[in-house]
């Protein structure tokens, strides 16, 4: 009797952990940011980085390439994040085929820099 109720225990434990986990995956958000980074980010070209809440975005002079929303929203996949108080990190997927990879670096509340461009300082705007 004990080993058919722990049995119905465990059972019920692992359909329970299995139905979140499929809530969790159908979520649009990608791109989870950390607070510190959340603005726009430009060298002194007006080239840079733009982190929202849920999105991770390149700006160039003319032109602004988001990967949360716009032509990427559906080709970018496999996410990975590390967050601390002074690093950034995030990697992805674009069409199942090119890999990015950046690690942001705090240097004050108002500067940073990255992998990317390891001589070049950004600076919030």
């Amino acid at each position: 009797m004990k080993k058919t109720i722990l049995l119905l225990v465990a059972i019920i434990a692992m359909v329970a952990c299995g139905k979140g986990d499929d809530n969790s995956s159908n979520s649009s958000k990608k791109f989870n940011p950390p607070a510190w980074i959340q603005g726009s980010w430009l060298d002194a070209a007006n080239v840079g980085y733009k982190f929202e809440a849920d999105n991770f975005c390149w700006l160039l002079p003319a032109q602004e390439l988001c990967f949360n929303r716009g032509i990427y929203v559906d080709q970018v996949s496999d996410v990975k994040e590390q967050v601390s108080d002074k690093t950034y990190s995030v990697s992805f997927l674009v069409s199942n085929a090119t890999k990015y990879s950046f690690v942001f670096t705090k240097i004050s509340n108002n500067q940073i820099s990255s992998n990317q461009s390891p001589n070049t300082i950004f600076t919030k705007r």
